[in-house]
């Protein structure tokens, strides 16, 4: 395209065209689920767990980037971010050029940051060392490809230099697939686990669905792929309304990551003021369970034994605290099996408790 022919500079305060002003609705909304879902993580640590984990800090980091990147996205769309390439000035494209690092940068971090909150989650279910390590080492290459992507985009590739457009479309090539790749591990790493514990079927396929949901950000990432591709294109002679396509998929995964990360832990607050929800039922099995990467639990550690009793006592988390079971006068469950001694699970192991405990938060 010869810019001695592009027109003059977009007016000040030029009304969005329909494009730019989708993107602004599709961030409304989806912002909008985020605030809540943390609003309910936040209330959720603060009246029922009593304690702010780690998760949901790396979570909040995750929000405040996400609307960081909006504003860089406005601030874009300033300066013919949606519009057609025929419609800017030379001096829209110097200045596009320069809003859009760091636009850039901040969408290379943000799916990172989410998916490591996941991470946090994910490393607390299985106590082996080979688990913990694979959830290690998958957090590492995410950590390592982020910061190799964003030292070479603020760099060599940097939209401030000339003849950087062919770097930067293969940065955000590289990082789309490592980005697919990474939410794939994400997803995988616990269904071993979650296959080989001694839960109900039902129990099984709810635990396996709240963990899937934390990348279901991995249906955006293929999603905005083809117009990475397209980006990436030689031949695209439209490059400022291709990535408003491709920025309103990126908004989508970024604020879907962080409402996935707030789903991954809500269970406690669904079963105290939504008990009928029959599928969240904790199981009553205690037996430790082996898995590919080892036991889920060793019941050996967690339990304690009194010499003075004739029986094993595992206690485990009742949905109904008041329940009447007769089983129970204590609102808990005991699961008895005929020994010379007795012990008690204690749910609150932290890192080396059952999965379903870990998502109760208790």
């Amino acid at each position: 395209m010869d810019l001695s022919q592009l027109p003059p500079p977009i007016a000040p305060g030029l009304a969005y065209n329909s494009i730019q002003n989708g993107t602004v609705i599709c961030f409304a909304v989806t912002y909008f689920f985020c605030t809540v879902f943390l609003g309910l993580r936040y209330f959720q640590a603060l009246k029922l767990v009593k304690k702010v984990e780690l998760d949901l800090v790396v979570l909040t980091l995750a929000y405040g980037a996400s609307l960081v990147y909006f504003v860089t996205m406005v601030t874009l769309m300033r300066h013919g971010w949606g519009r057609h390439m025929d419609e800017l000035s030379i001096t829209d494209l110097l200045e596009f050029n320069k809003a859009l690092l760091p636009n850039t940068l901040t969408y290379l971090i943000t799916p990172a940051v989410t998916k490591m909150a996941m991470l946090i989650v994910l490393y607390r279910i299985n106590p082996s060392l080979i688990y913990r390590v694979t959830v290690v080492a998958v957090g590492f290459a995410i950590f390592a490809y982020t910061l190799a992507l964003t030292a070479i985009t603020g760099g060599p590739c940097s939209p401030l230099k000339d003849g950087t457009i062919k770097c930067l479309t293969d940065v955000a090539l590289a990082q789309s697939v490592l980005n697919i790749a990474s939410d794939l591990a994400v997803l995988a790493i616990p269904l071993p686990t979650i296959h080989y514990l001694n839960f109900p079927l039902k129990t099984k396929f709810t635990v396996a669905g709240i963990l899937a949901i934390g990348s279901g950000v991995v249906v955006c990432s293929i999603a905005r792929l083809p117009y990475v591709l397209a980006v990436a294109d030689p031949n695209n002679t439209d490059l400022t309304y291709t990535e408003a396509i491709l920025g309103i998929w990126s908004i989508v995964e970024i604020n879907l990551g962080v409402i996935c990360g707030c789903a991954m832990r809500l269970k406690p607050l669904v079963v105290r003021y939504a008990p009928w929800v029959g599928l969240l039922a904790s199981s009553r099995k205690g037996r430790s369970s082996k898995t590919p990467y080892g036991a889920s639990w060793d019941a050996r550690k967690d339990l304690r034994t009194d010499d003075r009793a004739v029986k094993h006592t595992y206690q485990l988390h009742s949905v109904q605290k008041g329940s009447s079971n007769p089983i129970s006068e204590d609102g808990k469950i005991y699961v008895e099996q005929d020994s010379g001694k007795s012990s008690r699970l204690d749910n609150r192991t932290g890192g080396s408790g059952s999965t379903d405990s870990i998502l109760e938060l208790k």
